[in-house]
């Protein structure tokens, strides 16, 4: 959605809608027609606004109620940043004086800089009434002032005071200068037939368009009915989206239902806007393109130096200011962030009435076309071609259309169909009528964290059409739900594209791709508006859709007179697998009251954009109110399996050398990420990470004393919490909500009865992991490698400390944890508590000790797993037993989590080769201990581009 377009609530509706903060502090002095005021707008930017941009091209931008900044392109193309302060309003200080406007500030600067005067040749009247333009013959420069343009193009130019001159900008290669007029075509023209447009096609392939620079766009019939029409647009440097566009000449035409009197004032919109991932409209592919008319002029044609009685600057000088400017191509990378038309003292005159071009002011790009992807898939199929789909995989789900809704059952069918594309069936059940189909090759994919919905294993998918409704998909168990993630982001869009600086470095196997991951540090927000009886929590959205949530605090207490109150959330999220394009970041708060009601939006948010030029965007420190923040997108290249077999070697023969620098000098949440891409591996591909875990563990336990085993944090309890963690979580959550007689046991209030009922709770909890445990084969067998090498490590004889290893694991670090987080602090904390005392019943030494049923209970499940340590199977040291199993996103993960950590060696100042690591090798790791192969550091350097 444009930001001068309202944003719209999306409760009631189906799905989010991608809003962004419009909050308006415009000074009161700035009008419509001060095009070169560009509102809150930060210093990079500005920058990106700067970049490709004549110099003396200015703009004014706000970062606060009262900081106001003069941007300008100086001569040697660096940009500029001069400071306005308004410390009494509404009066202006500017290098040492002071001006009553902004206006007052920019016309005392302008003739300074740059004068309006352009090689002799003005704008007419002095007036600029831009209009968009398409270059129908080449155009080569002869003169300083002029432009190069070719069949195609896209200009915005104006009249001049010279007959049959244009001046302007080609939008497709940023040249700034003069045009002849007879090479150009108005863009907005009335046509009675479409078929007269130059960049009309009654039948195409997207091949006329794939191989062109991104932005390029061509119109074509659609086979979707009568008057339907598909609007081809490269919008990535490997992918052509195709918009439907509805209507005829005599009735006007419609693109996702906003109404349009024309074709060319579709193009004009989107030649302003971006209509997909920041991409704007720049070059059309002409249908008499191949056909190079000349561009050597005809007499008539010349033009002749014009007289004025403007000295302002002669034409050397104006040859100086723009002598060897070099044609820059507009970048042509996914994600890139909407191109704004920037106001340039060149373009302005001190009686302008219009508005050249839109101010950018808080635009930020969506990454996604306006109105929820205002895209149709129009694939090339005919109609007499067999379309039978091929069936891929197939599952029990859970799904709703609204965060608000109930889950239900559901049975999912994901096809492939011929053409390239793929459909996504939902049924009630197998075999059940078809209740909705989407169509992945225009959806996007968005990873929602545990905290949105307190569980595992969700996402949503955002689809084209408006009429589609959006779709929430909750997966058990947590393995089915990484086997879908991997399927669903290799056909949905934003997700699996290599970066562009990387793809002629990968180039062996199968096709390549990429995974994103964002990670968010929120520390606190301030604002005169909490209140001390209120509880308040953070929302994190992407593009509209909210993939994380804080826990509630309450504002900080003690605050200094002068102190906004504050509250500390401290919540990091890492979030997978997020859309490769421009992505808005939105953080909100939510007020929530004592009594527990239903949270509401404190109407405070900041959203930012994350593009390819700005990966990485934070607010260390508040002078007002808002958040103090941290958020960074970090993109890894998915390489082929057999590249990444040095280091799947190291992983195999010495995970703690490769893992034990990182999982000491990470922050808790990137630790906590590599601990779950670890555990991602493991549930896919058990054959090829038992070994593993089994030396991680066994390198913990060496060095520990039957005292503090696993008492204390590692590599192995890091890694082994996670993966019980995902394997638990969801069905122990649904037990603790969800248990009628547990839920009545524990809401019984301590009296003498009540400490029957809360011992009566423990031994129904103790009882559902006894029994879910043999449901769970991933959990049981990595909890046998554990009490495996408990006993090697401590003896047969010593089985207390076994027992005593699975209590630290299963209870003390996974179920605990659970229980507090789950349960209110009240019963939480008694059932947590009575919880581990059975356990360390259970593991006693004496074995004659008088047992609670809890606890024995317990003691029967430990004895359980000892016995199956001798009944497991032999572990294969072939890693590649199953190279299909391997998903190659969480190894390119896990390369980039490694290749960061080395990051952190070296600006630590420790040695880059340091020497290899002792046999003995523990998880408590120091620089020196650090030594990587050399192809395996190659590899993971590679991730770090």
């Amino acid at each position: 959605m444009h930001p001068s377009e309202s944003s719209t609530s999306n409760n009631g509706q189906d799905g989010p809608l991608f809003s962004k903060n419009t909050q308006n502090t415009r000074p009161p002095d700035i009008t419509a027609n001060d095009v070169w005021y560009h509102g809150e707008l930060s210093e990079h930017d500005a920058n990106h606004l700067l970049q490709g941009t004549t110099p003396g091209a200015f703009l004014v931008r706000q970062t606060g109620q009262t900081r106001f900044y003069l941007s300008i392109l100086n001569s040697d193309g660096s940009p500029k940043h001069m400071p306005i302060r308004q410390l009494t309003s509404p009066q202006y200080f500017f290098e040492g004086k002071r001006y009553d406007t902004l206006r007052d500030i920019v016309e005392f600067y302008k003739p300074a800089v740059f004068p309006i005067r352009k090689g002799g040749i003005m704008p007419m009247n002095g007036e600029i009434i831009e209009s968009k333009y398409l270059c129908l013959r080449n155009f080569e420069r002869r003169e300083t002032d002029e432009m190069n343009a070719e069949i195609g193009d896209v200009l915005t130019v104006c009249e001049t005071d010279e007959p049959g001159w244009m001046l302007g900008r080609n939008e497709t290669n940023g040249s700034v200068g003069i045009i002849l007029k007879s090479h150009l075509e108005p863009l907005i023209s009335d046509v009675r037939d479409l078929t007269d447009l130059p960049y009309f096609y009654d039948t195409v392939s997207s091949d006329m368009v794939q191989y062109n620079p991104i932005g390029t766009f061509l119109l074509r019939r659609s086979s979707k009915g009568t008057d339907t029409y598909a609007l081809l647009v490269k919008t990535q440097f490997d992918l052509v989206e195709k918009f439907l566009i509805v209507g005829s000449p005599s009735r006007g035409f419609s693109l996702a239902g906003r109404p349009f009197p024309t074709i060319g004032h579709v193009l004009t919109r989107y030649c302003d806007r971006a209509i997909s991932g920041g991409v704007r409209l720049t070059h059309a592919v002409c249908v008499n393109q191949q056909r190079k008319s000349s561009s050597r002029r005809s007499t008539a044609e010349v033009r002749w130096p014009t007289t004025s009685n403007d000295t302002t600057m002669s034409s050397s000088q104006y040859d100086d200011v723009y002598k060897d400017k070099k044609e820059k191509t507009r970048q042509m990378f996914r994600g890139t962030s909407i191109d704004t038309a920037l106001a340039s003292s060149s373009f302005l005159s001190a009686n302008s009435t219009s508005t050249a071009m839109p101010s950018p002011a808080n635009t930020v790009s969506t990454g996604i076309p306006e109105h929820l992807i205002d895209r149709f898939h129009d694939d090339d199929v005919s109609e007499h071609v067999e379309t039978s789909s091929t069936t891929v995989a197939s599952t029990v789900a859970l799904r709703k259309s609204r965060e608000d809704k109930q889950w239900k059952d559901c049975w999912l069918t994901l096809s492939d169909v011929p053409g390239g594309s793929s459909q996504l069936s939902i049924s009630d059940s197998m075999g059940s009528k078809l209740r909705q189909q989407i169509d992945l090759s225009t959806c996007t994919m968005f990873w929602l964290d545990e905290s949105v919905f307190s569980t595992d294993g969700c996402l949503f998918l955002a689809p084209s059409f408006p009429s589609q409704p959006a779709l929430y998909l909750c997966f058990r168990p947590f393995t089915t739900f990484l086997k879908w993630v991997r399927m669903l982001r290799s056909r949905t869009i934003y997700q699996d594209v290599p970066p562009p600086m990387l793809q002629g470095t990968i180039s062996v196997g199968d096709p390549n791709s990429q995974v994103s991951f964002l990670s968010v540090e929120i520390d606190k927000f301030r604002s005169e508006s909490l209140k001390s009886d209120m509880l308040y929590s953070s929302n994190v959205s992407l593009n509209g859709v909210k993939v994380g949530t804080s826990n509630s605090f309450s504002p900080a207490g003690n605050k200094g007179p002068n102190e906004l109150p504050t509250v500390v959330i401290d919540s990091k999220f890492v979030i997978p697998c997020i859309p490769t394009c421009g992505t808005n970041i939105q953080l909100s708060m939510m007020s929530h009251s004592a009594s527990g009601k239903k949270g509401r939006p404190c109407g405070v948010t900041v959203t930012v954009c994350l593009n390819e030029n700005n990966e990485s965007v934070f607010q260390q420190s508040v002078e007002s109110a808002g958040f103090v923040f941290r958020a960074q997108r970090r993109r890894c290249p998915v390489l082929p399996l057999d590249r990444y077999k040095p280091l799947l070697d190291m992983i195999r023969e010495s995970p703690s050398s490769l893992l034990a620098w990182p999982s000491q000098v990470l922050p808790p949440h990137l630790r906590q990420f590599m601990y779950s891409c670890i555990s991602h591996l493991y549930a896919l591909n058990p054959i090829f990470m038992s070994p593993v875990i089994r030396k991680v563990i066994s390198d913990v336990l060496t060095t520990s004393t039957p005292e503090d085993v696993f008492r204390k944090d590692s590599l192995a309890t890091g890694i082994i919490t996670q993966c019980l963690r995902h394997l638990f979580k969801t069905p122990f959550d649904e037990f603790l909500l969800e248990n009628a007689q547990f839920s009545q046991l524990t809401s019984q209030k301590a009296s003498s009865s009540g400490i029957n009922n809360l011992e009566s709770a423990v031994e129904l909890l103790v009882n559902f992991v006894d029994q879910r445990l043999l449901t769970i084969p991933l959990a049981t067998r990595l909890l046998t490698i554990a009490a495996d090498c408990a006993r090697n490590r401590f003896g047969e004889e010593e089985s207390h400390l076994v027992k005593r290893t699975l209590s630290a694991l299963l209870i003390l670090r996974v179920l605990n944890p659970i229980i507090f987080s789950t349960l209110n602090s009240g019963v939480g904390s008694q059932i947590a508590k009575n919880v581990q005392i059975s356990a360390n019943a259970a593991a006693s030494q004496n074995p004659n000790e008088a047992l609670t049923p809890a606890a024995m209970t317990i003691r029967r499940m430990f004895e359980r797993l000892i016995i199956l340590v001798d009944q497991q199977p032999i572990e294969s040291e072939d890693h590649l037993t199953q190279p299909e199993e391997i998903h190659t996103e969480w190894i390119s993960c896990l390369a980039y989590i490694i290749g960061h950590s080395l990051t952190i060696k070296n600006t630590s100042g420790a040695a880059t080769c340091p020497p290899p690591p002792t046999t003995n090798s523990t998880s408590s790791s120091t620089p020196e201990d650090v030594h990587l192969p050399l192809n395996v550091l190659e590899l993971i350097r590679l991730h770090q581009m």
